[in-house]
């Protein structure tokens, strides 16, 4: 019995492995936990999420998104960074979202760039980096809970 899971596991993994691999990862649909990011801020200067103590969950279903970053540090409680919703179109290498609520003065759009990788442990990672004008200004590493 034990080898008939551990045969559907390595079978899945592999299946999806393989998947991503060719670029037949067709959906980005669940939750997302933030792994790590960093952006360009205003002085051209790059900040890295962990120094900010920023963490963050983004739900994808079907053509909608939604995410919630906090800001947590040790001498207060946990404040609101950003939160946006709305409408996605992703195509396997670009990822773009049309907020509709947010809580920033968002533009029209953002798009990604992006790629899914299967870790060892056979967890999901999905890597973004968005670029403005030809300028790169964020990236994020997010894990499919």
């Amino acid at each position: 019995m034990r080898f008939y899971y551990s045969s559907i596991l390595l079978l899945t993994v592999l299946t999806v492995s393989s998947a991503i691999a060719h670029g037949r990862v067709e959906t980005l649909d669940g939750a997302w936990s933030l792994q790590s990011g960093q952006y360009l801020d205003e002085n051209q200067q790059w900040v890295d999420y962990q120094s900010r103590g920023l963490t963050a969950i983004k739900v994808i279903a079907g053509e909608y998104f939604s995410f919630t970053t906090m800001q947590q540090s040790e001498a207060a409680a946990p404040t609101l960074w950003a939160a946006a919703s709305g409408r996605l179109v992703y195509d396997g290498t670009t990822y773009t979202e049309y907020p509709t609520l947010n809580s920033f003065d968002a533009s029209a759009s953002f798009t990604f760039e992006y790629q899914l990788e299967v870790l060892e442990n056979g967890q999901i990672a999905w890597h973004t980096k968005r670029i403005e004008n030809g300028e790169l200004k964020e990236l994020e590493v997010w894990l499919k809970r």
